[in-house]
């Protein structure tokens, strides 16, 4: 027999109770628990009637607290990592994907005939660009963190975008070429890269976004 929507739920409010917060690593642990009370509880509406902290479910749950807490932990470890190279291999799927690819390649061609009239004009679109990508990107990923709380893919991809943009703007700085005019093919291009990253990485989590609200609906 298969659990309801409500069981579910109380599942996942259990563990969100004992301070598993990683929404998406709260999903997986959900996901077993449903199974494993599915294959080895014969009564389930009884197990979940609510009778006090005699309820079988809240004894069941609280007999294996430690346990689950365990291997959240264990599994925070391992995430980050993990989701680190899922987030690689999905921005450059991203980027291969044909309208995305030839996007990219006419902004290049924009870019490279605008540089070739006037790098200073080139290297000004390109850097403020970068600049409001990332205050965009930015409110965006804040506005999706307040709204559903911590996820740890979520956090894989603000990481690479946080990451992108220390390299982009420290090595070396392009603090000096408004104030100093020292435009450069070499800045213009590198924070070109980093600008086509930022949008692939936005991509990659509006996509994941996507995957997480139907996730979030299901228990809702």
């Amino acid at each position: 027999m298969e659990l309801t929507k409500e069981q579910i739920q109380k599942i996942d409010l259990f563990l969100e109770g004992i301070g598993i917060e990683y929404i998406d690593i709260r999903f997986e642990m959900v996901d077993h628990i449903a199974t494993e009370i599915e294959n080895n509880i014969e009564d389930i509406n009884a197990f979940f009637k609510y009778n006090g902290f005699q309820t079988p479910f809240i004894k069941y749950m609280l007999s294996r607290k430690k346990e689950y807490f365990e291997s959240y932990k264990k599994q925070k470890r391992k995430a980050f990592w993990f989701n680190i190279k899922r987030t690689l291999v999905a921005v450059f799927k991203e980027s291969i994907k044909p309208i995305n690819f030839i996007a990219i390649l006419l902004f290049l061609f924009a870019i490279n005939l605008l540089e070739n009239f006037n790098l200073k004009y080139a290297s000004e679109i390109v850097f403020v660009s970068f600049f409001l990508s990332f205050f965009y990107f930015t409110i965006r990923f804040n506005q999706f963190k307040k709204k559903f709380g911590a996820i740890k893919i979520i956090h894989a991809y603000a990481s690479i975008f946080m990451f992108n943009y220390i390299v982009s703007f420290h090595f070396p700085g392009i603090t000096p070429i408004f104030s100093e005019g020292s435009y450069s093919p070499f800045l213009l291009y590198k924070c070109f890269t980093a600008l086509i990253i930022n949008f692939l990485v936005f991509k990659c989590f509006l996509n994941e976004k996507t995957n997480i609200q139907k996730r979030l609906k299901n228990l809702a």
